[in-house]
């Protein structure tokens, strides 16, 4: 028998979240979620022992710790405790900054000043 503490519960899902490791951000897929803990997929540069920060949901900037990695996958453990699951499972907008229009007429469609009610 292991003296370590019991797993929390793990839900498979398709959620997506985005790291933060060091100068870098990515998307990355979550496999499976409990409330301490994440595996999600790989990007190739994580390490055990590394602490990332990690924006999910509604959830932003939970700190956590590599645990374990494969090839493909990664463990995380949320350094902060317990999270709240469904906040992390609301959706979010997905993407990079920088994808929304800044610039032409289709930036400013919807101003108030530029609508035209017929």
């Amino acid at each position: 028998m292991s003296d370590s503490p019991p797993r929390e519960p793990r839900s498979s899902v398709i959620l997506y979240a985005r790291i933060e490791h060091g100068e870098r951000s990515v998307e990355v897929r979550v496999r499976n979620l409990s409330a301490t803990g994440a595996c999600v997929d790989n990007p190739g540069e994580l390490q055990k022992g590394n602490r990332i920060g990690v924006t999910m949901g509604s959830l932003v900037a939970l700190s956590a710790e590599v645990m374990w990695t494969s090839p493909t996958l990664a463990g995380l453990h949320f350094s902060d405790g317990v999270i709240d699951l469904a906040e992390a499972r609301r959706p979010r907008e997905r993407g990079t900054a920088g994808t929304k229009a800044s610039a032409g007429w289709i930036n400013n469609v919807q101003h108030a000043y530029r609508r035209r009610d017929t």
